[in-house]
Formats: C-alpha cells, structure tokens, sequence
C-alpha cells in the first residue's frame, strides 16, 4: 500500500508539468523493485544487525555507500539498460553522471526510503512497548500467584505450625524454618521486581523453598537437587525456574501418597540455562498433569515475551513427568 500510494502520487505531481506517457510509466515501475529492495535491505538486516550504540558508524557508513550506489547505479540502470528498450531512439544525455544529476537521484528516492523505514521503525517501537506492557502484566501476575501461594493461610498455618512444632523439641529446627520463610518473604518483596536478578539468587530461592517443604513432609519428600553453574555472572528474569518446581511439589504431594521422589537438576552451557524437573506419574482419576496448571502458562506467555522462539519448553510424560527448559540468560558484564 505503501509503495502504491508513493506510485500514484508521484505520477500526480508530474503530471502536472510533464505530459503521462506509456514509456515514462513503465520507465517508473522498472526502477520501483530495485528502490525497494534496498529499502527493505536497510530495514531488516542493516538497521537490526548496526543498531547498537558500537555499529551505529558501520550503519551510517552503509548508508552513505548504499546512496551513492543508489545515485550512480540508477542512472546507469535507467539511460544505459531501460531507455535503449524503451526508447531505442533517444539520445543518451551528455551529463547523465554529472554530480548535480547523481545528487538529484538520491535525494529524490532518498525520500522515500527514510520514510518507509521511519513508518517501519515506529511500528516496531510500538509493537516493543505493547510486548513490554504485556511482560509487565504477566510478570505481576505470576509474583502474584507465587506469593498468593506461598503467602496463602494453608501455607503460612501449615508452616508456623511446624515451627511451633519444632520449637518445642530439643533438636529444634526452628531457627532454619524461620531463616527459610524470611529468605522466601525477602525475594518476594525485593528481587520479583527486579527486570533482571543473578542467577544464583533464583538458584538459592528455590533451595529455600525445597527446604521448607521438607521440614514439613519429612522423609516422605526425597529431592535430588543438582547444581552446575559455571558462569557466575549470569542473570535471568526472577521466577522463570521456581514456578516449575513450586508446581511439581505442589502436584506430587497432594495427589500420591508414601515417599515422594523429585529430582531438579540447574547447569549453564554457552550462555543458556537448563532447567530439568522429573517426578513421580500419579494414578489417579483426578491428576492435574503440571503443564495445565495456571501459573505454568503464565511462565509459557513470559517467555514467549521475553525471548520470542529463543527458548525450549518440553513438558513431557513417560513413566515420570519431566519439564525440561532452556533459555538464554544475559551477562553482569
């Protein structure tokens, strides 16, 4: 539509001083395809692989060499190649790559392209702020599902009865109960709101959150939880990871009775992060599999937002469920 109405308008303003012919119109719409081609070279590989602040010279570079190719090249193409077929019995002008004629070719088409790349560059930025908004939304939604979680009267009971618990005995483990529930109420109140957090800090709320879960459920919970972060400067957004352990607890312990085995493994290769979560198959009729869960798809819509198609999901089921997730993760440096 663009590229029409540019068409349309152009053959109005000329008309008004210069008579339409058939030649002149297809003399047009033969320069029209490459103009647009460079164009759209400019906007979707140029423009995205130069953009940052240490490749903005390379980018001005190509431009500046794109236009002279674009003021030389044109009339080259239009008096040397089209015209002869078109009009095989014009005279080629003397001063065809004259400086001033070069310099008319570009800024006439230069015009044009800027704008469609400026039309171009304004719909990303607003499709970026929608994503944006949209991230914002799903990332409250999910602090807000894992603290109605956490922070839900069934937890906290179930917890502070527990520590009343342990406190009485000898061995008590209230001081571990009580540095376990601050830990978790410390991320949720100062890291959920963070864009970015290290990676270790997610690492230790997951720890912390396992931790109370088996104060709770004793020895009926067994969790092998493995860790191989070799790059210590990794950051991720918070509550990626948690939601899919929080989930295969959560799932596992109320719906199988008996000892309960879960294994969480964390490792860093190549800058991504691999998250891997198995648990036991529960035979029941009313099994909730852990990919149905509403916080579940929540995380599914962040990371849609966050990283496109540059991320894996695989929640499968065989003989146990196991959620398999790799993304990439951003650097301190």
């Amino acid at each position: 539509m663009f590229w029409s109405t540019d068409f349309v308008s152009y053959l109005v303003v000329i008309s008004a001083n210069t008579q339409i012919s058939y030649t002149t119109v297809l003399g047009l719409l033969t320069r029209y395809p490459l103009m647009i081609g460079i164009t759209y070279f400019i906007m979707y590989y140029l423009i995205p692989r130069y953009s940052t602040n240490k490749k903005l010279w390379e980018l001005a570079i190509w431009i500046l060499v794109i236009l002279v190719a674009i003021g030389v090249g044109l009339r080259y193409y239009r008096y040397y190649l089209i015209t002869p077929i078109l009009e095989p019995s014009s005279v080629i002008p003397a001063n065809v790559f004259a400086f001033n004629r070069i310099l008319g070719e570009i800024f006439s088409w230069m015009a044009v392209m800027f704008m469609a790349i400026a039309i171009k560059l304004i719909k990303t930025k607003n499709q970026l702020q929608q994503q944006n908004q949209e991230l914002a939304a799903e990332k409250r939604i999910a602090e807000l599902s894992f603290l109605k979680a956490q922070m839900h009267p069934h937890f906290l009971f179930n917890t502070l009865n527990t520590l009343y618990s342990e406190a009485i005995k000898t061995d008590s483990k209230s001081e571990q109960i009580v540095l376990r529930l601050s830990n978790l109420m410390r991320f949720i109140l100062e890291e959920c709101n963070k864009p970015l957090i290290s990676l270790e800090k997610e690492i230790k709320v997951i720890e912390d959150y396992i931790a109370l879960e088996k104060i709770r459920h004793g020895k009926r919970l067994e969790v092998d939880f493995t860790r191989d972060v070799r790059d210590h400067d990794i950051l991720i957004s918070p509550l990626l990871m948690l939601p899919f352990v929080e989930n295969s607890l959560k799932h596992t312990l109320s719906g199988k009775l008996g000892v309960i085995s879960i294994k969480i493994k964390v490792h860093t290769e190549r800058n991504r992060v691999h998250l891997m979560v198995a648990n036991d198959i529960i035979q029941s009729s009313q099994q909730v599999a852990p990919d149905h869960g509403l916080g579940v798809k929540n995380i599914k819509k962040q990371l849609e937002l966050l990283f496109g198609k540059n991320f894996k999901l695989d929640i499968t089921e065989g003989s146990k469920y196991i959620v398999n997730l790799n993304i990439p993760a951003s650097q301190t440096s």
